[in-house]
């Protein structure tokens, strides 16, 4: 029996359906699995009960990252055909690199920006600036927090946001969904821990949109340049700037 043109049709487009299917399961279940972890490790580190802010802040820091790094290992340990490019950026690789820099710097300039004009009874959304440490007093957790940026943060989150869970969708949405897609977890992990301050719907809505814009600019350059090294270096450089730009307030 030989299939008709409309049979291999609908044949290649319910096994379609299936990829994306699996991906989004896929991306839910490394989203679960991250929580779960996030809270684990949130919880050890309360038997440490640490004393002095800069402490705190690392612990916090290296909790969450930890929960990022081991749910995105363990994907590639389960998955080892998975691949994450991290080869050396070349000249048009930086400056997609400086672009995606000056695009994210122009992103938050317009998020607080915004944040006066539309919900001035609110400061740059509640818990937005005491979840990421700009607020501290004290200018030693903003240098640390400039270099664990750079060093913890942006590669682990990078790894997992962009490498796994873009990776990921991209085999099975291509690069424009895979993107915003991926963004969109990316803001979903920057806001549920505020969700206990009981924020706006405003301020929510507000925080999803920043970070997920903030998370398709680094898809973006991962995606021109095919390498990781560039969206950690954006990402990381990024935090940076702001934990120093903060010291002028301390």
């Amino acid at each position: 029996m030989v299939e008709t043109t409309s049979q291999t049709d609908a044949l290649e487009s319910s096994v379609e359906r299936m990829s994306r299917g699996r991906a989004l399961v896929i991306v839910a279940l490394l989203g679960i699995a991250a929580i779960l972890s996030n809270t684990a490790f949130s919880l050890l580190t309360v038997l440490f009960q640490p004393g002095s802010e800069w402490v705190t802040f690392v612990l916090s820091l290296l909790v969450v990252e930890g929960s990022f790094l081991v749910v995105g290992s363990g994907y590639m340990w389960y998955r080892p055909a998975v691949d994450v490019p991290i080869q050396s950026p070349n000249r048009h690789d930086w400056g997609v690199a400086v672009a995606g820099l000056a695009a994210g710097l122009a992103a938050v300039t317009l998020s607080f920006a915004s944040t006066d004009a539309l919900i001035p009874a609110v400061e740059v959304s509640p818990g937005f600036t005491e979840y990421a440490g700009y607020d501290s007093s004290s200018a030693t957790v903003l240098v640390l927090g400039a270099v664990l940026s750079l060093l913890v943060v942006a590669p682990v989150e990078e790894f997992l946001f962009r490498g796994v869970i873009q990776g990921r969708l991209r085999a099975a949405f291509g690069p424009a969904a895979a993107i915003g897609v991926a963004g969109f977890v990316f803001s979903f992990f920057h806001v549920y821990p505020i969700l206990l301050l009981e924020p706006s719907a405003a301020s929510i809505v507000h925080m999803i949109a920043y970070y997920t814009v903030m998370g398709a600019i680094f898809g973006a350059t991962y995606e021109r340049t095919n390498t990781l090294v560039v969206p950690v270096f954006v990402h990381g450089a990024f935090n940076a700037i702001l934990f120093l730009g903060s010291m002028a307030f301390v």
